[in-house]
């Protein structure tokens, strides 16, 4: 019966032991919620940026006077009909 009872207890603690350190633990749980929460954050940046750039290629494919203000700001393009001016402090 001692024997029994002794198995038991070992049982038991070696229960505890895989619950508390184990895989599968509580601090397991914890690491894995909190990475999880961040990978849902960095998702979330990436939708909203993701969303912007669709945005983006949605009006450049639309109006023609976006991509002629593209051409000027970023390429430094100009119309046939305008004239240039730099203005230099």
């Amino acid at each position: 019966m001692k024997w029994l009872w002794a198995f038991m207890v070992f049982l038991i603690l070696a229960l505890q032991v895989r619950l508390w350190a184990g895989e599968g633990s509580f601090a397991q749980v914890l690491v894995l919620r909190d990475q999880i929460e961040q990978q849902q954050n960095h998702n979330a940046q990436l939708r909203e940026r993701n969303l912007q750039l669709e945005a983006e290629v949605l009006d450049l494919k639309t109006a023609q006077g976006a991509i002629e203000e593209r051409a000027r700001s970023q390429l430094g393009m100009i119309h046939q009909r305008e004239t240039f001016y730099m203005m230099v402090e």
